[in-house]
């Protein structure tokens, strides 16, 4: 049964912790005005509290912060301790947001501050409470039936879930999750906790992998997560995490990279040594053993003969430099037979081959992998462990992967040690060196093709190509680039400095610091600068180079092309001309008009206070101010959307000051200015702050003047002021038809004006364009939201002061 369904089908049974009867009267009420049946179990201090939730079952718990005995944060902490998963709601004296953190991070579902106790609000909590109590109850049954371990931890990540398998695979004792810690490996415990509590500072997801102790007696990487749930605040209220299995897909991924290895270095073997010796090194090194050798087939089949050992058992070897291949040793068992041979410890090896028992070798197990090619057994790859071992599924997968890829590569190294030798056989036969010779032709002529085809490309592309021969300073370019600095064709340009000089002398210098940190450190080339013609014409061009170093990180030669940008760096700087333009143009006509404008407006004001005057007169006088005030409205919007969109954004000027006062000034304006229309205000907690007045008045008086003018003439509009710690809502609420879907995301862009906007009267479609940018002037944010049957609601939040700026990083 859902929570919503719980609640209106059936009372629920609630412990009310208060040592003051006032107050849990008041709880009594607040359920009672909401048509919450409950079943109330009230106790007044912390001691018979936490007795309750030890010996009875609740659907919540709403418990007074303050307490005599035990107040409500110790009993808390107590209750979750002893696994109590009753939900409990704190009642606070205050709203302080200390105190919450403290709450969360104890196990609190919520809190609530006594002041802010309406049967609304005590509703909502409760529907919130069992509803997240109703999923954390589905998700402990859906986490005992997954193939992971999961838990779950408080806000203060301490652990008070893990589902069973966690208790029954990582031998952390039941009941007790506070407990695994014990099952990490020590190793891996530090960066899992420095990870753990990075993300408790940030509340950012968690992941790391560590190795978790197994109840079988081995320990086993696991990829360990977690994600915390958020409330509507944005705190975190409890951590949900993962351990899943991962030491299987590590393994593999361990053995892949080996493999890669030993494939990127069986690549630049060209000899069979070298792929001996690769075969040697890596399967000893990734096999953890204490020593091992490498045994060839000889060319009649009859012998192996020793073709590499490790160092630690080269001087034990010297009378098993050539085996028959019918003696009874395990390389030669795995040689005639192609298998693996392989045997754990001294007592089986004696007992299988015993005449190595006298040989007192200094290693008691060991495995024998065939090196297989394309036309059989070619010899075999041993590895030597000092005690006893047997090696697992993954590592004999291993053995055989690298036996496959080294045979392979043995083979590669004898058919080009043959090859070689068949070259140079081949050179000296007159017969061979004319085909030698023509196919160097058919080569170079397919390299001529291809070279035509790269310069018809890049003369089509308008780019030209270079290399710099950074030993020699020596440069090489194309006849795109003759073009691109408006040279003639041919080698006009032989050295760098060659070209530095064609460079505009204002980008000449750094172009060459540029150029010397290429030579000096390797850096790639990336820079646009000018070139000046020789007709005096500068042209703008884009350079790139790729600098090259050999072995030892020496620069050797770039390589790189030119772009000709210089109709991009036109059109840039006419749109950068344009914008100047179009702001002193706004600008000026702005503020010149203004003047005119006051004129008008005082004469007609004087004219208006005579005696005398006749009721035309008196309206044609009113008009004519009121006139005069629509363009000065229009005046200001267009300055500020100058300062706004032109000029960096629109200053204010800060001072101490109450908001709540200043929206109770607007408001009565509006109201006297609209007696028609009912405009109610209602204000909430503290509105103190740090503000610039006027345009905040300027802000609620475009939203409160598009509300009455947005909506039924019979219908009010609301303005809600809102406190809160740190920042202050206001809200404007009106009952007008629904915004349209598809003009709501660009509401707050210039000149947008609705399908509905009235006469539109004094307005360019800049109001709602300057009233964000004067909200986010102030560092705040401003939201709309419309629905039909819900009307239009404007959502503005403003910080109380201004943001501190990040400090400036130390050079």
């Amino acid at each position: 049964m859902r929570a919503e369904e719980r609640m209106e089908e059936q009372p629920l049974r609630l412990l009310v912790a208060d040592d003051d009867e006032v107050d849990r009267l008041a709880v009594r009420r607040a359920l009672l005005k909401a048509g919450l049946e409950s079943q109330l179990v009230e106790v007044g201090d912390g001691t018979a509290a936490l007795a309750a939730l030890m010996e009875q079952s609740f659907d919540c718990a709403l418990m007074d912060f303050q307490m005599p005995g035990q107040d409500g944060l110790e009993v808390l902490r107590k209750a979750r301790a002893a696994l109590v998963e009753t939900p409990i709601i704190m009642l606070t004296g205050q709203g302080d947001e200390h105190i919450a953190v403290e709450l969360m991070k104890a196990g609190a579902t919520d809190y609530l501050a006594k002041s802010a106790l309406t049967p609304e609000r005590l509703a909502h909590l409760l529907r919130q409470t069992l509803r997240l109590h109703e999923v954390q109850q589905q998700y402990r049954t859906l986490a005992e039936v997954l193939p992971h371990t999961i838990w779950t931890s408080r806000p203060d990540g301490v652990l008070d879930y893990i589902s069973r398998r966690g208790y029954q695979s990582n031998g952390i004792p039941l009941g007790d999750p506070s407990q695994w810690p014990k099952a990490i490996h020590a190793e891996d415990l530090p960066r899992v906790m420095e990870r753990w509590q990075h993300s408790l500072r940030t509340g950012e997801p968690y992941e790391v992998e560590g190795r978790i102790w197994q109840t079988g007696g081995t320990w086993r990487w696991h990829l360990i997560r977690a994600l915390p749930m958020k409330d509507a605040r944005g705190r975190v209220v409890r951590w949900f995490g993962t351990n899943a299995d991962i030491d299987d897909q590590r393994r593999a991924q361990e053995r892949i990279s080996r493999l890669q290895a030993v494939t990127a270095a069986l690549s630049e073997a060209l000899t069979p040594r070298q792929v001996v010796d690769i075969i040697l090194t890596q399967g000893v090194a990734a096999l953890e053993a204490h020593s091992g050798a490498v045994c060839l087939l000889s060319e009649d089949g009859q012998m192996l003969e020793l073709a590499s050992a490790t160092e630690n058992v080269r001087h034990l070897t010297r009378s098993l430099e050539r085996i028959p291949l019918d003696a009874s040793l395990a390389v030669t068992e795995a040689v005639r037979n192609d298998k693996l041979v392989t045997f754990a410890n001294r007592e089986e090896r004696d007992r299988r081959y015993p005449s190595v028992a006298r040989l007192e070798l200094p290693y008691e197990a060991a495995a024998v992998m065939p090196l297989r090619g394309s036309r059989g057994v070619m010899g075999a790859l041993v590895v030597n462990y000092a005690g006893p071992r047997t090696l697992s599924p993954d590592e004999q997968e291993f053995l055989l992967a690298l036996a496959r890829q080294g045979a392979q590569a043995l083979e590669r190294a004898r058919l080009y040690e043959a090859a070689q030798q068949a070259r140079a056989q081949a050179e000296a036969s007159e017969a061979q060196l004319r085909d030698l010779l023509a196919e160097r032709e058919r080569m170079e002529a397919t390299l001529q093709e291809r070279d035509e085809r790269l310069r018809a490309a890049l003369w089509a592309g308008g780019t030209g190509t270079f290399r710099w021969d950074i030993r020699t300073n020596a440069l090489e370019w194309d006849e795109n680039l003759d073009q691109l600095f408006g040279l003639p064709p041919g080698r006009t340009v032989q050295t760098m400095e060659d070209c530095l000089a064609l460079v505009h002398p204002e980008d000449r210098a750094e172009a060459a610091r540029r150029n010397e940190a290429c030579a000096r450190e390797g850096a790639d080339f990336e820079m646009d600068f000018r070139v000046v013609w020789p007709d005096g014409h500068v042209h703008w061009l884009s350079g790139k180079g790729k600098t090259f170093v050999d072995a030892n990180a020496r620069p050797l030669y770039m390589t790189g092309a030119y772009v000709d940008i210089t109709m991009q760096k036109q059109q840039e700087a006419e749109a950068r001309q344009l914008a100047d333009f179009e702001r002193q143009i706004l600008g000026i006509v702005s503020h010149d008009l203004r003047n005119p404008l006051s004129v008008i407006r005082i004469s007609a004001s004087v004219l208006l206070a005579r005696e005398g005057l006749d009721e035309r007169q008196s309206k044609s006088l009113t008009r004519i101010i009121s006139a005069s005030d629509r363009s000065t409205r229009l005046i200001r919007d267009l300055l500020d959307f100058s300062q706004a969109r032109l000029g960096g954004g629109i200053p204010v000027e800060r001072k101490q000051m109450d908001l709540f006062e200043l929206a109770r000034g607007v408001v009565e304006e509006l109201a006297a200015s609209h007696p028609e229309r009912e405009v109610e205000l209602k204000l909430e907690g503290d509105g103190v702050g740090e503000w610039d007045g006027d345009r905040l008045a300027q802000v609620l008086g475009n939203l409160v003047g598009n509300a009455l003018q947005h909506s039924p003439p019979n219908t009010a509009v609301w303005v809600r002021c809102r406190g809160e710690a740190g920042q202050v809502f206001l809200e404007v609420h009106n009952e007008g038809a629904a915004i349209e879907g598809a003009i709501l995301p660009d509401l707050f862009e210039p000149f947008r004006r609705g399908r509905h906007a009235g006469n539109g009267a004094g307005s360019v479609g800049l109001g709602l364009y300057i009233t964000r940018q004067l909200v986010l002037a102030h560092g705040g944010g401003i939201t709309v939201s419309s629905r039909e049957g819900d009307g239009t609601r404007f959502t503005v939040r403003l910080p109380r002061r201004a943001p501190t700026p990040p400090p400036v990083p130390r050079a």
